[in-house]
Order: C-alpha cells, then structure tokens, then sequence
C-alpha cells in the first residue's frame, strides 16, 4: 500500500513538473503574427503550423519512421551475438510495441522493458535479453553525443561563426561522452574490471546468480569488438535519419535555422530530456527546444509539438501489437518474471 501510494505522488509531482514547464513554454509564445524586437515581423505559432510544407512533412515522416526498422535491425543483431533467435519480424514487432509504449503511453513500464518481456519468452536466457537491451540504449546514447562532438570540433577546426555559444553545450557533451565511454569500458573489458578491482566491489551485492549472468552475457559482447562496432554503424545511420527528419519538420514550418544546428542541439535536448524528470519528456522538450533555438519561441513550440506528433504517429502500429498479442500483465508481474 505504501509503495502505491509513494508511486503515486511521484506521478503527481512529475505532472506538476510538466504542468509548470509546459505553462513557462507557452507564457512565451505569440498565437498570432507578431513585431519581434528588432522590429521584424514574425510568424506565431498558430500560421508557423497552418503554413506546414505537407511535402516535406511526408518526408520528414518517412525519416521518423525508417529508424525504427534501423533500430529493431540492431536490437535483432545484438540479441544474435548473444545467440538468441528471435525473428527479425518479431523484433520489429517488439520495437514498434516498446516504442508505442515510450510515446503514448509514458508511466511505470518503460518500452524497453516491455519489449524485454516479451523477448524473454522466446528463451531461457532472460538476464542475455536485459543485457541486450542496455547494451542496445548504451550505444545509441554513445552515438547520439557523438554526433553533437563531432559538429562542436569541426565548429571549433574552421572558426565557425557561433563558437562563442559552444560552451554549454560542449560541457554536456563532454560529461556525458565521458560518462558513456567509461561505463562501457568497464562493462566490456575485462582487464579493465580486473583493474579497478570492480569484483570485490561487486561480490558484495546481493542477486550474485543474476549478476554472473549478466556479467557472462556482457563478456559475450567484449569479446566481439568488431561486432559491436557494426552495430555502432547501424546506430550511426538510424540516429542521422532521425535528426534529418527533425530539420525537415523544422524546414517544413518555414524555421530558418541551420543544418549544423540539428546535428549540434538535438541529441543534447535528448540527452538531457531522458533524465524521467517528467512523463515521457512532456514539458521539458519544449523548453529546451525554445532555450536551444534561437528563432522565436513561437515557431519552435510548432516545432517541438511537430516532432512529439510525428513519432507518435509512427509508433501506432504498436498499438495494433498490443491489440493482437498477448494480454500486457501488470508491472510487478512483469519484473518478477523476469527476475525469475
């Protein structure tokens, strides 16, 4: 009952916190066309979104829809180093299941284990499954501030104009590319734990059966570098796609904001908006699209909707799966099997 109760005044709290964003968002943005500072005439927010370029939505949706087969493909490759057979249809399935619940449905069962769950019941190796699902969100976060890096030292290598405004971001992206890095050394080099001395550490926890598991189904994957390199290029190209869909959303809108600025900004407002401050981001996305993109706030809450709606719509097929297969159980149910 306590936990109940604790579960649910942490949901009231996150949607306070999403409330007071949101209302900070909006108490910026002008609903019709209006005479900005430098007395230029700027579009609000209801003509940013009645003018959209339906081609270019179209296309942007392609770009948010393709990464989904990008992503399940990697999911599918990571679960085969670890020699669970899984058909690829069924992980995109699986995929579209998780996404579904990441976007619609944001609350006490994350996508990611949800579609753990239900991978699970395809083998006995369900701790291999958990593993695979770290692994997969692990290198999608190293190569979705690699993009942001990349962009921050090409800027600093050609004396781009902006520089001056890299510093925030280069902090963030710093902190999490370290972050990243170490924590994947150490999970996949063996040395490494031999050299900090990770084993007495971790001797000491409880659930030492599931941790050696996982820590066998983890060794499986340090022992395939070149492997999990291709699975960083798979990353590579789904993660690309889905920036070039936000920047044609944002072009689509009559947004005049630089290519460089997508590749720069985007994965950091992402990064930052996976800390479960809020359910599902709501609230704190559109802040930091409004803090990032200097183009009116206005414009960049049509922006910001835009690429919620979008993803969203791309992920109904997961509701299909959900319609068709098998009942989802409860949270707790969900964990304690997995657990078994």
């Amino acid at each position: 009952m306590k936990k109940k109760i604790r579960k649910t005044l942490i949901l009231a709290a996150k949607l306070i916190v999403a409330a007071a964003l949101l209302a900070l968002v909006i108490s910026k943005v002008h609903w019709s066309n209006y005479t900005g500072p430098d007395g230029i005439e700027r579009q609000g927010f209801a003509t940013t979104i009645t003018q959209a370029d339906p081609y270019l939505l179209a296309a942007a949706f392609v770009c948010f829809l393709l990464p989904l087969f990008i992503l399940a493909f990697r999911w599918w490759y990571l679960l085969r180093l670890q020699k669970i057979e899984i058909s690829l249809r069924e992980v995109v399935r699986l995929t579209f299941l998780g996404t579904f619940f990441n976007y619609v449905v944001p609350g006490s069962v994350s996508g990611d284990l949800v579609k753990a769950y239900y991978a699970a019941k395809h083998t006995d190796r369900k701790v291999a499954v958990l593993v695979s699902v770290f692994i997969d969100r692990a290198l999608g976060l190293l190569e979705f501030v690699l993009l942001p890096a990349v962009v921050i030292a090409v800027m600093y290598a050609v004396g781009a104009d902006g520089t001056d405004r890299l510093g925030t971001p280069a902090i963030i992206v710093s902190a999490v590319l370290t972050v990243t890095v170490v924590t994947l050394a150490v999970l996949l080099s063996g040395r490494l734990r031999r050299f900090l001395r990770v084993g007495k550490i971790v001797s000491r926890l409880p659930m030492q059966r599931y941790i050696t598991l996982a820590g066998e189904a983890v060794g499986l994957y340090g022992r395939r570098p070149a492997a999990l390199a291709k699975a960083v290029g798979i990353t590579f190209f789904g993660q690309t796609v889905f920036v070039i869909g936000i920047m044609l959303s944002a072009w689509s809108l009559g947004l005049d904001i630089a290519w460089y600025q997508f590749f720069l900004y985007i994965p950091i407002i992402y990064i930052i908006a996976s800390v479960p401050i809020t359910p599902g981001g709501v609230g704190l996305v559109e802040l930091l699209y409004v803090a990032f993109f200097d183009v009116g706030a206005s414009e960049v809450l049509a922006l910001a909707l835009t690429v919620r709606l979008i993803p969203m719509l791309c992920s109904l097929p997961g509701l299909v799966v959900a319609l068709t297969g098998p009942k989802l159980p409860r949270a707790e149910q969900i964990r304690a099997e997995l657990a078994d």
